[in-house]
Protein backbone atom coordinates (compact mmCIF):
# COMPACT_ATOMS: atom_id res chain seq x y z
CA UNK A 1 0.00 0.00 0.00
CA UNK A 2 1.06 3.60 -1.01
CA UNK A 3 1.84 5.73 1.99
CA UNK A 4 -1.19 8.32 1.94
CA UNK A 5 -3.29 5.97 0.48
CA UNK A 6 -6.98 6.13 2.01
CA UNK A 7 -8.11 2.41 4.09
CA UNK A 8 -10.83 1.25 2.21
CA UNK A 9 -13.29 -0.29 4.72
CA UNK A 10 -14.72 -3.58 4.00
CA UNK A 11 -18.50 -4.10 2.96
CA UNK A 12 -20.76 -6.17 3.81
CA UNK A 13 -22.09 -8.66 0.95
CA UNK A 14 -25.46 -7.27 -0.37
CA UNK A 15 -28.55 -9.72 0.46
CA UNK A 16 -29.62 -11.28 -3.10
CA UNK A 17 -33.00 -10.24 -3.57
CA UNK A 18 -35.72 -12.06 -3.07
CA UNK A 19 -37.83 -13.93 -5.29
CA UNK A 20 -41.42 -13.46 -5.25
CA UNK A 21 -43.58 -15.76 -3.54
CA UNK A 22 -45.01 -18.49 -4.48
CA UNK A 23 -48.60 -19.33 -4.18
CA UNK A 24 -49.06 -22.50 -2.41
CA UNK A 25 -49.49 -25.72 -4.83
CA UNK A 26 -52.52 -28.01 -4.17
CA UNK A 27 -51.34 -31.28 -2.93
CA UNK A 28 -51.31 -34.10 -5.38
CA UNK A 29 -50.49 -36.48 -2.66
CA UNK A 30 -52.68 -39.26 -2.77
CA UNK A 31 -55.43 -39.48 0.27
CA UNK A 32 -54.14 -42.06 2.94
CA UNK A 33 -56.82 -44.08 5.02
CA UNK A 34 -54.57 -43.72 7.89
CA UNK A 35 -54.92 -39.70 7.80
CA UNK A 36 -58.66 -40.24 7.77
CA UNK A 37 -58.79 -42.81 10.69
CA UNK A 38 -56.22 -41.04 12.81
CA UNK A 39 -56.98 -42.11 16.23
CA UNK A 40 -60.29 -43.13 16.09
CA UNK A 41 -61.43 -46.02 17.47
CA UNK A 42 -62.64 -49.40 15.39
CA UNK A 43 -65.75 -50.74 15.52
CA UNK A 44 -67.40 -54.02 15.43
CA UNK A 45 -69.84 -55.01 12.74
CA UNK A 46 -71.85 -56.91 15.33
CA UNK A 47 -72.76 -53.34 17.04
CA UNK A 48 -75.13 -50.54 15.09
CA UNK A 49 -76.96 -49.53 13.58
CA UNK A 50 -74.94 -46.59 13.08
CA UNK A 51 -75.33 -43.03 11.68
CA UNK A 52 -72.68 -42.38 8.48
CA UNK A 53 -70.48 -39.85 8.66
CA UNK A 54 -68.45 -40.53 5.65
CA UNK A 55 -67.48 -43.35 3.15
CA UNK A 56 -64.58 -44.29 1.16
CA UNK A 57 -63.60 -47.18 -0.78
CA UNK A 58 -59.51 -47.70 -0.57
CA UNK A 59 -57.08 -49.45 -2.17
CA UNK A 60 -53.52 -50.32 -0.65
CA UNK A 61 -54.24 -47.97 2.06
CA UNK A 62 -55.22 -44.89 -0.27
CA UNK A 63 -58.77 -43.63 -0.69
CA UNK A 64 -59.97 -44.31 -4.96
CA UNK A 65 -62.77 -42.80 -6.70
CA UNK A 66 -63.76 -44.69 -8.78
CA UNK A 67 -67.61 -43.77 -10.03
CA UNK A 68 -69.00 -47.18 -11.13
CA UNK A 69 -67.64 -48.70 -7.68
CA UNK A 70 -69.08 -45.84 -5.64
CA UNK A 71 -72.40 -46.05 -7.26
CA UNK A 72 -72.66 -49.76 -6.35
CA UNK A 73 -72.59 -48.48 -2.84
CA UNK A 74 -75.54 -47.12 -1.04
CA UNK A 75 -74.31 -45.79 1.78
CA UNK A 76 -74.08 -41.59 1.97
CA UNK A 77 -73.15 -39.40 5.03
CA UNK A 78 -76.16 -39.20 7.63
CA UNK A 79 -77.61 -42.27 6.24
CA UNK A 80 -78.86 -44.61 9.00
CA UNK A 81 -76.40 -48.37 8.11
CA UNK A 82 -76.79 -51.66 9.73
CA UNK A 83 -74.62 -54.87 8.91
CA UNK A 84 -76.92 -56.31 6.62
CA UNK A 85 -76.55 -53.13 4.77
CA UNK A 86 -72.88 -53.14 4.47
CA UNK A 87 -73.28 -56.82 3.52
CA UNK A 88 -75.17 -55.60 0.79
CA UNK A 89 -72.59 -53.11 -0.58
CA UNK A 90 -69.89 -55.71 0.01
CA UNK A 91 -71.91 -58.29 -2.58
CA UNK A 92 -72.44 -55.30 -5.11
CA UNK A 93 -68.96 -54.55 -5.24
CA UNK A 94 -68.02 -58.36 -5.05
CA UNK A 95 -70.48 -59.01 -7.91
CA UNK A 96 -68.21 -57.08 -10.29
CA UNK A 97 -65.62 -59.72 -10.29
CA UNK A 98 -63.09 -57.48 -10.04
CA UNK A 99 -62.14 -58.13 -6.63
CA UNK A 100 -60.63 -61.18 -4.88
CA UNK A 101 -61.70 -59.70 -1.45
CA UNK A 102 -63.72 -56.66 -0.06
CA UNK A 103 -63.26 -56.10 3.89
CA UNK A 104 -65.57 -53.63 5.39
CA UNK A 105 -64.04 -51.62 8.97
CA UNK A 106 -65.80 -48.84 10.77
CA UNK A 107 -64.33 -46.00 13.07
CA UNK A 108 -66.13 -43.66 15.23
CA UNK A 109 -65.63 -40.10 14.26
CA UNK A 110 -66.10 -38.78 18.16
CA UNK A 111 -66.38 -34.91 16.72
CA UNK A 112 -69.33 -35.71 14.37
CA UNK A 113 -72.36 -35.74 16.41
CA UNK A 114 -75.56 -37.54 14.95
CA UNK A 115 -78.67 -35.31 13.99
CA UNK A 116 -81.23 -35.18 16.61
CA UNK A 117 -83.23 -37.10 14.60
CA UNK A 118 -80.96 -40.06 15.73
CA UNK A 119 -80.73 -39.90 19.34
CA UNK A 120 -82.14 -43.35 20.67
CA UNK A 121 -82.05 -45.22 17.32
CA UNK A 122 -78.24 -45.52 17.56
CA UNK A 123 -75.55 -47.03 19.08
CA UNK A 124 -73.33 -44.34 19.42
CA UNK A 125 -74.30 -40.49 19.40
CA UNK A 126 -71.33 -39.82 16.66
CA UNK A 127 -70.56 -40.78 13.39
CA UNK A 128 -69.14 -43.39 12.07
CA UNK A 129 -66.04 -43.68 8.98
CA UNK A 130 -66.93 -46.82 6.80
CA UNK A 131 -63.96 -48.12 4.56
CA UNK A 132 -64.39 -50.64 2.00
CA UNK A 133 -60.68 -51.84 2.00
CA UNK A 134 -60.58 -53.65 -2.36
CA UNK A 135 -58.04 -55.77 -2.96
CA UNK A 136 -58.27 -56.50 -6.87
CA UNK A 137 -57.93 -59.51 -8.76
CA UNK A 138 -54.65 -60.24 -10.16
CA UNK A 139 -53.85 -58.36 -13.50
CA UNK A 140 -56.05 -55.47 -13.27
CA UNK A 141 -55.20 -52.39 -14.52
CA UNK A 142 -54.14 -49.53 -12.00
CA UNK A 143 -56.09 -47.23 -13.92
CA UNK A 144 -59.20 -48.90 -13.64
CA UNK A 145 -58.57 -48.03 -9.89
CA UNK A 146 -59.86 -44.55 -10.48
CA UNK A 147 -58.78 -41.30 -8.89
CA UNK A 148 -58.87 -39.91 -6.08
CA UNK A 149 -61.32 -39.03 -4.22
CA UNK A 150 -62.61 -35.62 -3.90
CA UNK A 151 -65.00 -33.45 -1.87
CA UNK A 152 -68.39 -34.61 -0.29
CA UNK A 153 -71.22 -36.16 -3.37
CA UNK A 154 -73.97 -34.21 -3.68
CA UNK A 155 -77.38 -35.41 -2.62
CA UNK A 156 -79.24 -37.15 -4.96
CA UNK A 157 -83.61 -37.14 -5.07
CA UNK A 158 -84.38 -40.48 -4.99
CA UNK A 159 -88.00 -40.46 -4.09
CA UNK A 160 -89.52 -39.91 -7.76
CA UNK A 161 -88.34 -39.14 -10.98
CA UNK A 162 -90.96 -36.75 -13.09
CA UNK A 163 -94.69 -37.46 -12.34
CA UNK A 164 -94.36 -40.92 -10.50
CA UNK A 165 -92.76 -41.78 -7.33
CA UNK A 166 -90.58 -44.58 -5.60
CA UNK A 167 -90.52 -46.36 -2.27
CA UNK A 168 -87.27 -44.78 -0.79
CA UNK A 169 -87.18 -41.61 1.12
CA UNK A 170 -86.25 -37.90 -0.17
CA UNK A 171 -82.75 -37.24 -0.72
CA UNK A 172 -81.72 -41.41 0.15
CA UNK A 173 -80.26 -40.13 3.39
CA UNK A 174 -82.38 -42.61 5.43
CA UNK A 175 -82.82 -46.43 4.15
CA UNK A 176 -84.90 -47.54 7.17
CA UNK A 177 -89.07 -47.27 7.10
CA UNK A 178 -90.57 -44.03 8.47
CA UNK A 179 -92.13 -40.79 6.79
CA UNK A 180 -91.39 -38.33 3.45
CA UNK A 181 -92.86 -35.63 2.10
CA UNK A 182 -91.85 -33.96 -1.16
CA UNK A 183 -92.71 -31.26 -2.95
CA UNK A 184 -92.61 -31.79 -7.43
CA UNK A 185 -93.06 -29.20 -9.91
CA UNK A 186 -93.40 -29.90 -13.17
CA UNK A 187 -94.18 -27.40 -16.25
CA UNK A 188 -95.28 -29.52 -19.36
CA UNK A 189 -94.54 -26.40 -22.09
CA UNK A 190 -95.62 -27.41 -25.00
CA UNK A 191 -95.78 -30.34 -27.84
CA UNK A 192 -92.26 -30.43 -30.26
CA UNK A 193 -93.62 -32.27 -32.21
CA UNK A 194 -96.85 -34.60 -33.09
CA UNK A 195 -99.09 -36.95 -35.47
CA UNK A 196 -102.52 -37.82 -35.50
CA UNK A 197 -105.03 -39.64 -38.02
CA UNK A 198 -108.22 -37.96 -37.08
CA UNK A 199 -110.33 -37.52 -40.37
CA UNK A 200 -111.94 -34.38 -39.43
CA UNK A 201 -108.98 -32.82 -38.07
CA UNK A 202 -106.19 -30.78 -40.37
CA UNK A 203 -103.10 -30.91 -40.42
CA UNK A 204 -101.59 -33.99 -39.36
CA UNK A 205 -98.76 -32.96 -38.27
CA UNK A 206 -98.53 -30.22 -35.79
CA UNK A 207 -94.64 -29.43 -34.12
CA UNK A 208 -93.97 -26.01 -31.92
CA UNK A 209 -97.37 -25.45 -29.74
CA UNK A 210 -97.70 -23.73 -26.31
CA UNK A 211 -98.55 -25.87 -23.62
CA UNK A 212 -98.69 -24.39 -20.58
CA UNK A 213 -99.61 -26.74 -17.80
CA UNK A 214 -98.56 -26.13 -14.56
CA UNK A 215 -98.83 -29.51 -11.91
CA UNK A 216 -97.71 -28.53 -8.42
CA UNK A 217 -97.75 -31.74 -6.20
CA UNK A 218 -96.98 -32.56 -2.39
CA UNK A 219 -96.27 -35.98 -2.52
CA UNK A 220 -96.57 -37.64 1.37
CA UNK A 221 -95.58 -41.42 1.96
CA UNK A 222 -94.57 -44.15 4.15
CA UNK A 223 -92.02 -46.64 3.87
CA UNK A 224 -93.30 -49.55 5.48
CA UNK A 225 -90.39 -51.99 4.47
CA UNK A 226 -86.56 -51.32 4.17
CA UNK A 227 -84.79 -52.85 1.27
CA UNK A 228 -82.84 -55.68 1.71
CA UNK A 229 -80.40 -57.96 -0.51
CA UNK A 230 -83.14 -59.76 -1.57
CA UNK A 231 -86.40 -57.97 -1.27
CA UNK A 232 -87.44 -54.51 -2.11
CA UNK A 233 -88.36 -51.24 -0.10
CA UNK A 234 -91.84 -51.09 0.12
CA UNK A 235 -94.32 -47.78 0.63
CA UNK A 236 -97.61 -46.34 0.18
CA UNK A 237 -98.43 -42.61 -0.29
CA UNK A 238 -100.37 -40.19 -1.17
CA UNK A 239 -100.47 -36.85 -3.57
CA UNK A 240 -102.29 -33.95 -3.71
CA UNK A 241 -101.99 -32.00 -7.34
CA UNK A 242 -102.92 -28.60 -7.96
CA UNK A 243 -103.22 -28.47 -12.48
CA UNK A 244 -102.92 -24.62 -13.38
CA UNK A 245 -102.93 -23.73 -17.18
CA UNK A 246 -101.39 -21.06 -18.37
CA UNK A 247 -102.33 -20.46 -21.63
CA UNK A 248 -105.01 -22.10 -23.54
CA UNK A 249 -104.62 -25.60 -25.61
CA UNK A 250 -103.57 -25.52 -28.71
CA UNK A 251 -106.34 -25.16 -31.74
CA UNK A 252 -107.28 -27.98 -34.35
CA UNK A 253 -109.26 -27.18 -37.65
CA UNK A 254 -110.99 -29.36 -39.24
CA UNK A 255 -111.85 -30.29 -42.95
CA UNK A 256 -114.88 -27.46 -42.81
CA UNK A 257 -112.61 -24.61 -42.00
CA UNK A 258 -113.73 -25.03 -38.35
CA UNK A 259 -111.61 -24.83 -35.29
CA UNK A 260 -111.82 -25.31 -31.50
CA UNK A 261 -109.23 -24.70 -28.47
CA UNK A 262 -109.46 -24.72 -24.63
CA UNK A 263 -109.33 -21.87 -22.44
CA UNK A 264 -107.63 -21.65 -19.81
CA UNK A 265 -109.40 -22.35 -16.52
CA UNK A 266 -109.38 -19.86 -13.49
CA UNK A 267 -110.46 -22.25 -11.35
CA UNK A 268 -107.58 -24.67 -11.12
CA UNK A 269 -108.26 -28.14 -11.01
CA UNK A 270 -107.70 -29.90 -7.90
CA UNK A 271 -106.75 -33.40 -8.35
CA UNK A 272 -105.28 -36.27 -5.65
CA UNK A 273 -104.20 -39.99 -5.70
CA UNK A 274 -102.93 -42.42 -3.45
CA UNK A 275 -100.43 -45.41 -4.75
CA UNK A 276 -98.76 -48.34 -3.45
CA UNK A 277 -94.76 -48.46 -4.69
CA UNK A 278 -91.85 -51.13 -4.65
CA UNK A 279 -88.25 -50.38 -5.19
CA UNK A 280 -84.89 -51.89 -5.54
CA UNK A 281 -81.65 -50.88 -6.73
CA UNK A 282 -79.56 -53.50 -8.68
CA UNK A 283 -75.84 -52.65 -9.37
CA UNK A 284 -76.60 -49.13 -10.52
CA UNK A 285 -79.56 -49.11 -11.95
CA UNK A 286 -83.15 -48.24 -9.32
CA UNK A 287 -86.41 -49.62 -10.37
CA UNK A 288 -89.89 -48.97 -9.06
CA UNK A 289 -92.72 -50.28 -10.14
CA UNK A 290 -96.45 -49.05 -8.78
CA UNK A 291 -100.09 -48.43 -8.34
CA UNK A 292 -101.47 -44.91 -8.57
CA UNK A 293 -105.45 -44.69 -7.43
CA UNK A 294 -107.62 -41.54 -7.78
CA UNK A 295 -108.24 -38.66 -10.20
CA UNK A 296 -104.56 -37.86 -10.99
CA UNK A 297 -105.51 -39.48 -14.12
CA UNK A 298 -108.07 -36.45 -15.78
CA UNK A 299 -104.85 -34.62 -15.76
CA UNK A 300 -104.01 -36.38 -18.80
CA UNK A 301 -106.98 -34.42 -20.81
CA UNK A 302 -104.91 -31.69 -20.32
CA UNK A 303 -101.65 -32.33 -22.43
CA UNK A 304 -103.17 -32.73 -25.80
CA UNK A 305 -105.92 -30.76 -27.21
CA UNK A 306 -106.73 -34.31 -28.94
CA UNK A 307 -108.01 -35.84 -25.89
CA UNK A 308 -110.69 -33.16 -24.40
CA UNK A 309 -114.52 -32.95 -24.63
CA UNK A 310 -114.69 -30.70 -27.79
CA UNK A 311 -112.20 -32.88 -30.00
CA UNK A 312 -114.31 -36.00 -28.79
CA UNK A 313 -117.40 -34.55 -30.00
CA UNK A 314 -115.50 -33.91 -33.28
CA UNK A 315 -114.74 -37.32 -33.79
CA UNK A 316 -118.41 -38.44 -33.70
CA UNK A 317 -118.04 -40.02 -29.81
CA UNK A 318 -121.11 -38.56 -27.83
CA UNK A 319 -121.26 -35.41 -26.00
CA UNK A 320 -119.85 -35.26 -22.38
CA UNK A 321 -117.26 -38.06 -22.75
CA UNK A 322 -114.53 -37.14 -21.11
CA UNK A 323 -110.74 -38.45 -20.77
CA UNK A 324 -110.95 -39.86 -17.27
CA UNK A 325 -108.47 -42.61 -15.53
CA UNK A 326 -109.37 -43.80 -12.08
CA UNK A 327 -106.25 -46.73 -11.65
CA UNK A 328 -102.88 -45.47 -13.38
CA UNK A 329 -100.05 -48.43 -13.01
CA UNK A 330 -96.71 -46.91 -13.79
CA UNK A 331 -92.69 -48.32 -13.48
CA UNK A 332 -89.80 -45.91 -13.57
CA UNK A 333 -86.10 -46.58 -13.45
CA UNK A 334 -83.17 -44.69 -13.66
CA UNK A 335 -79.12 -44.21 -12.26
CA UNK A 336 -76.94 -41.66 -12.15
CA UNK A 337 -73.86 -41.54 -14.61
CA UNK A 338 -73.24 -38.07 -12.92
CA UNK A 339 -74.37 -37.09 -8.92
CA UNK A 340 -76.12 -33.90 -10.80
CA UNK A 341 -78.31 -35.78 -13.22
CA UNK A 342 -80.30 -38.56 -13.06
CA UNK A 343 -80.89 -40.62 -16.12
CA UNK A 344 -84.35 -42.34 -16.41
CA UNK A 345 -87.54 -43.29 -18.33
CA UNK A 346 -90.84 -43.43 -16.38
CA UNK A 347 -94.09 -44.72 -17.97
CA UNK A 348 -97.77 -44.69 -16.90
CA UNK A 349 -100.60 -46.25 -18.59
CA UNK A 350 -104.23 -44.46 -18.17
CA UNK A 351 -106.66 -47.35 -17.66
CA UNK A 352 -109.98 -47.09 -18.65
CA UNK A 353 -109.35 -43.51 -20.32
CA UNK A 354 -111.14 -42.92 -23.68
CA UNK A 355 -108.81 -43.01 -26.66
CA UNK A 356 -106.60 -45.33 -24.75
CA UNK A 357 -103.25 -42.58 -23.27
CA UNK A 358 -100.65 -43.77 -22.01
CA UNK A 359 -97.33 -41.81 -21.35
CA UNK A 360 -93.27 -41.98 -21.10
CA UNK A 361 -91.29 -40.03 -19.95
CA UNK A 362 -87.55 -39.48 -20.26
CA UNK A 363 -85.35 -37.27 -17.38
CA UNK A 364 -82.80 -36.19 -19.60
CA UNK A 365 -81.11 -33.94 -18.03
CA UNK A 366 -77.29 -35.75 -18.10
CA UNK A 367 -77.44 -34.84 -21.64
CA UNK A 368 -78.67 -31.64 -21.92
CA UNK A 369 -77.11 -30.12 -18.51
CA UNK A 370 -80.64 -28.98 -17.30
CA UNK A 371 -83.78 -30.34 -15.66
CA UNK A 372 -85.62 -30.74 -19.25
CA UNK A 373 -87.24 -33.93 -20.38
CA UNK A 374 -88.82 -35.10 -23.11
CA UNK A 375 -92.53 -37.40 -22.81
CA UNK A 376 -94.11 -39.24 -24.98
CA UNK A 377 -97.93 -39.51 -25.12
CA UNK A 378 -99.81 -41.91 -27.56
CA UNK A 379 -103.24 -42.25 -27.58
CA UNK A 380 -105.52 -43.85 -30.82
CA UNK A 381 -105.77 -41.46 -33.05
CA UNK A 382 -102.09 -40.05 -32.43
CA UNK A 383 -98.92 -38.90 -30.81
CA UNK A 384 -97.25 -36.20 -29.18
CA UNK A 385 -93.83 -35.60 -28.08
CA UNK A 386 -93.78 -32.98 -25.24
CA UNK A 387 -91.16 -30.93 -23.90
CA UNK A 388 -91.34 -30.13 -19.60
CA UNK A 389 -89.45 -29.19 -16.86
CA UNK A 390 -89.71 -30.34 -13.37
CA UNK A 391 -88.37 -30.42 -10.32
CA UNK A 392 -88.50 -32.32 -7.03
CA UNK A 393 -87.59 -30.86 -3.46
CA UNK A 394 -87.42 -32.85 -0.39
CA UNK A 395 -89.19 -30.79 2.73
CA UNK A 396 -89.08 -34.15 4.93
CA UNK A 397 -86.93 -35.95 6.20
CA UNK A 398 -83.95 -33.34 5.72
CA UNK A 399 -80.48 -33.48 7.14
CA UNK A 400 -78.18 -30.31 6.95
CA UNK A 401 -75.64 -29.42 4.73
CA UNK A 402 -72.87 -32.27 3.51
Amino acid sequence: MMPGAPTSQPQAPKPPASAPAKAPEASTAPVSVAALIGNSTEIPLEEGPWVLGKVVLSIQGRVVDNPAWRELVRGEKGILYTKSDILYDVDALMGTKQFAAVTPRLFAMPKERVPKDFFGLVSSNSEVLLVYRLTPQGGLPTASMGTLAGGPRKPLNVSGLILTPTAWRGTGYYTDPGLSLDINAVYLIGRLYGRNSFSDVTPHTNYLDQLGVWLLTADGKMQVAKEERYTPATSFGVQATALLRQTPQPQAGSAAGTSFSVNANPNSQFLTDYYGVVSKKIGPVRSSLGLMEGDFGDAVSQFSEFLNPQNLAFEGIPGGAEVKSNTMPFANIFFTPKPEHQLGVEAIKFNGALLDPWLIDLKAGYFLKLDFNIGYLHFNGGYDVLGLIQFRYTLYPRLGPL
